[in-house]
């Protein structure tokens, strides 16, 4: 049950991805391989992260500017 006060809209944080240090490419999926070599292109890019803010908005435009929380 929700506490009073409490924003249920509210999106979680975004967080950085972790990567077990046991995982290597030969124990990994050939998903997550092709998902780690897309994450070193954008590292090595130098392209500034985009904060939650941008995200969203970038979101609601590749959504026609719907937004499931009507904003």
């Amino acid at each position: 049950m929700a506490q009073p006060g409490q924003n249920l809209n509210q999106q979680p944080p975004v967080r950085p991805t972790e990567v077990k240090s046991w995982l290597t490419t030969e124990t990994m999926s050939p998903l997550g391989r092709d998902l780690m070599e897309i994450a070193a292109e954008i590292e090595a890019s130098e392209e500034i992260p985009m904060d939650e803010e941008a995200i969203e908005s970038e979101l609601r435009r590749r959504r026609g500017g719907y937004s499931p929380n009507g904003e």
